[in-house]
């Protein structure tokens, strides 16, 4: 990644001058959409875009999707929102060579746009391409390196582009989840962080964050010239065949894990009552629900990713848990905070379903397990 990054920024001191050196009638603009792959990074897919000049060996792949692993707390600036991809420019050669080494299909659309417009694009690509602009904040619904593309094509038409009307619409979190099933606990841990934002529905031009949404829909979208209307793209063709690889992910297992977790706990407390087992029980998942909870906090209300918001798992695994942790581990019984906290996690469900957030159903025994734990520390029906 780091060497691809370095070509990356080499080649946008030399594009410019070779851009403007060429007539754009002479050019052929190209959407370039890959197939998801088994990576976590790489299973939404990607788009790219291509452009070539006819009677030259110019053909280059403008990719806004590179990004360094590499960099320094890349996972806490990725949660807090603030990571940033970039855009470079290599070879379609080369570009082709690593999604065929990645067993990865790829298809192309011909762009129908005047020379004026194609101009426009060279100006815009180029002013991305300039060392202040090659950087940009990285949304993963709201500004990728599918709407990268859907936006500089949209602001290089003349007129407006008009996509296909979507009678039946899906929220972001039903988009996602088909191509999260591959990796069962990724799907698992972005259900579970993310919050009722992703649960709004996606306009056509919203859905278009994920690539295979914005090959299709383009290729139903339509463009105005000279007053008519006419196809955006061309048809879609098949640069690249190969067969899709087998799903690896089973979607059960998250919750298939947890639900004999809570079975394991529910006889612990319930059924074999000994207190050592109690203890370490305690020790261990307030441990890590104190955790949950506090990472909950930070996505809810310091990270600048808005699908992060309003997650109302908050109420399921809720800041009192570290609290209550730090006073069973001094000793106390705190049982009216028990209490409290057990009433707060209760809501978690039915608030959920009111204000209509989805619920991965993994979801559900993880929050009855800490539930379990705290209710044996309630002393119903006995003294306070």
């Amino acid at each position: 990644m780091k060497k691809l990054i370095f070509l990356a920024v080499i080649l946008t001191f030399f594009l410019p001058g070779v851009n403007s050196a060429q007539p754009a009638d002479s050019a052929d603009v190209y959407v370039v959409t890959c197939a998801p792959g088994n990576a976590s990074y790489s299973i939404y897919g990607h788009t790219a875009l291509r452009i070539t000049f006819r009677g030259t060996p110019f053909d280059m792949v403008y990719n806004w999707g590179i990004f360094d692993f590499s960099t320094p707390n890349f996972v806490y600036r990725f949660a807090k929102g603030k990571l940033d991809y970039m855009l470079g420019a290599y070879s379609y050669e080369r570009f082709l060579e690593e999604y065929i080494s990645e067993g990865r299909s790829v298809w192309s659309q011909k762009l129908n746009l005047s020379a004026a417009e194609k101009e426009r694009l060279f100006e815009l690509v180029n002013e991305n391409l300039k060392p202040e602009n090659v950087k940009y904040r990285y949304d993963f619904f709201f500004d990728n390196c599918a709407t990268r593309v859907r936006d500089i094509i949209a602001a290089s038409a003349t007129d407006t582009v008009i996509f296909p009307e979507r009678v039946k619409k899906k929220s972001f979190r039903q988009l996602i989840d088909p191509y999260q099933k591959v990796l069962p606990w990724l799907d698992f841990g972005a259900d579970m962080l993310l919050g009722l934002q992703a649960d709004r529905k996606a306009s056509v031009e919203d859905e278009m964050f994920l690539p295979i949404f914005l090959r299709d829909n383009f290729a139903g979208a339509m463009i105005i010239h000279n007053g008519m209307q006419q196809p955006v793209a061309g048809p879609v063709e098949t640069v690249v065949d190969l067969p899709a690889p087998p799903a690896a992910g089973r979607p059960w297992i998250p919750q298939a894990v947890l639900w004999l977790v809570l079975l394991f706990v529910l006889l612990a407390t319930f059924v074999f009552k000994n207190p050592a087992i109690g203890k370490v029980l305690d020790s261990l998942l307030f441990l890590i629900y104190s955790l949950i909870a506090l990472i909950l906090v930070f996505t809810n209300i310091f990270s600048e990713h808005d699908a992060l918001h309003f997650n109302l798992l908050f109420l399921g695994i809720n800041i009192l848990i570290p609290v209550l942790s730090v006073m069973l581990v001094a000793g106390k019984k705190a049982v009216k905070m028990c209490r409290l906290t057990l009433f707060i996690s209760v809501l978690w469900l039915p608030v959920s379903l009111i204000a209509g957030q989805g619920i991965n159903p993994a979801l559900i025994p993880l929050v009855l397990i800490i539930m379990v734990r705290i209710f044996s520390h309630c002393r119903f029906g006995k003294s306070l």
